[in-house]
Formats: structure tokens, sequence, C-alpha cells
């Protein structure tokens, strides 16, 4: 058809593989949109499900037997292009490349103990501050608020909202813990800080898992760059 094509299987797609490339296409279910969204700063996302009749395709716009017409499409400019905010994380200060679309969470290495941490939520000049233990906090985007956030108690709203939403999972409340920061939203210009008071995890799309140390700082806000995604 005319087109120079590169190949990456899921999970193996690095930031460089990227050079020179315009489009980057992900054939298979949610979980291979996600990986190959996590590197996409300006380059647009065409979603694609190798198997309707066996993956769920909540992130996937076409089939696959639809592929070529779409290709055409775009190749004339005739396809369309919708924007979903995401997540940008900064650990220590530096940023790490992949870039949530569904959601971040931050909780224990070993999921049967507590987690426990410092949470601040920073808008404008004002800072809300609160030591916590939980079961996690997940940080969502409207695209996944269906998912995760959902079935943790959080209320779905639509992946075009210009923020994202926090949610503390399992809060350990008892006589001596009453915590305050347990749902917020963060809006663009506004985010918020998890500092662990143990070894913990981030996990990004439960796809990449990054390790936190004691005393790590990390930053947790929309994302200056949205997922260009065809339709």
């Amino acid at each position: 058809k005319g087109l120079n094509v590169k190949y990456s299987w899921k999970n193996t797609l690095k930031k460089n593989d990227l050079k020179g490339v315009g489009l980057v296409i992900s054939i298979g279910g949610d979980g291979t949109a996600l990986s190959a969204s996590h590197f996409l700063f300006d380059k647009p996302l065409l979603a694609v499900n190798s198997s309707p009749k066996t993956s769920e395709g909540a992130l996937t716009t076409i089939s696959l037997d639809k592929l070529q017409d779409k290709l055409e499409e775009i190749k004339k400019g005739e396809h369309k292009v919708e924007r979903l905010e995401r997540i940008e994380v900064v650990v220590n200060g530096k940023i790490k490349d992949s870039i949530a679309l569904n959601e971040v969470f931050i909780a224990n290495e070993k999921a049967y103990l507590v987690s426990k941490y410092e949470v601040k939520i920073r808008r404008g000049g004002k800072v809300e501050k609160e030591k916590q233990y939980s079961s996690g906090i997940i940080f969502s985007t409207g695209t996944g608020s269906t998912a995760w956030f959902k079935s943790s108690g959080g209320e779905p709203f639509s992946p075009q909202e210009r923020f994202i939403k926090m949610l503390v999972r399992e809060p350990y409340i008892r006589n001596l813990h009453h915590f305050n920061i347990l749902k917020r939203t963060i809006e663009e210009g506004e985010e918020a800080e998890v500092v662990p008071l143990t070894k913990m995890i981030l996990a990004i799309d439960s796809i990449r898992e990054f390790k936190l140390k004691e005393g790590d700082k990390v930053m947790i806000k929309p994302s200056r760059y949205p997922l260009l995604r065809i339709l």
C-alpha cells in the first residue's frame, strides 16, 4: 500500500523504535493497545481488535477486517482523531517515559501487606497532606474509570474529561486513624505527590512496573500529551 512498516511484539516496543514513525497500529486487544500507547507523544494510534469474539476491545476502534479500508482513509486524510486524557508520572524529578492511558497504581510491593505513605494534593498555592494506611492508591483517567477504578468504588467519567481522579483503596481506618484525602479530582495544572514510607511498587496500566523505595517522591498529574486515537 506504499507504506514502510516496522514491527514490534507487545511489551517489547521501546521509545527509540518510534524514530521516524508517523503512525502506530496496535493489532491485538486492549493490552496491546495500552502497551503501544505508552511511548506516544505526538503520534496517532490506530487500535485494531484482532479477535472481537474473544477480546473485549474497549480501547480498539476497528476490527482487523476493516484495517485496509481504514489505511486508505488515513492516506487520504479522511480519518478522525480523538484526544484521550492521560497521566504523567515523575519520580524524584525524572519523568517516566511511559504515559498511562488507564490508571497509575501505587501500593506495597506485597499485596497482602498494608501500604504506608504520605499523600499531598497541590492546588495553586494550597497543599493538602496526610499520612495514610491502605491497600494502595489508584489514579484514573476517564478511559480507565470503567475498569479497576469502578470496581474499587470509583464513579466512571468521560474519557474526554481534562482531569484525573484519585481513589484510596481500602483505607485502614481505626480509632487511631481517620483519613480525609480518600477521593480527589486533579485538574490540569494540579498534582498529587506520594511519598512511600516503606517499599512499594508503581504500576502503569498494569503493564509496566517500577520499584519505589522509602522516601521516593512520586508526582502524579494530568499529562501534557493526550493520546491521539484514530476513530
